[in-house]
């Protein structure tokens, strides 16, 4: 019986790990909608935040832009009221966040 219960799970961990990478660079940021999202080890996207939820946790208006400041490089969350002297929202991808 508890052999019928794991073969689901173990297929489900199976299939997710197997799948074919979406060949971005490790490490690499960008946003899909409103969601940042970080290339992992495995060379697949993965979400990193997302900035409709930070929106309605913090009460105010958020959306996902690269930002560049101080030598970090990224996507990430930011308030709309952003300076646009911070914030690059034209790059599609960027480095480390």
């Amino acid at each position: 019986m508890k052999a019928l219960l794991l073969t689901p799970l173990l297929a489900a961990a199976l299939l997710t790990r197997c799948r074919a990478p979406d060949g971005c660079a490790p490490v690499s940021t960008r946003c899909a909608g409103n969601v940042a999202q970080i290339c992992n080890g495995d060379g697949n996207w993965q979400p990193l935040a997302d900035c409709d939820a930070v929106s309605e946790h913090s009460g105010a208006a958020f959306t996902c832009a690269y930002v560049n400041e101080e030598g970090v490089a990224g996507h990430t969350c930011l308030p709309t009221t952003v300076d646009a002297g911070t914030v690059d929202a034209g790059t599609e991808e960027g480095g480390v966040l």
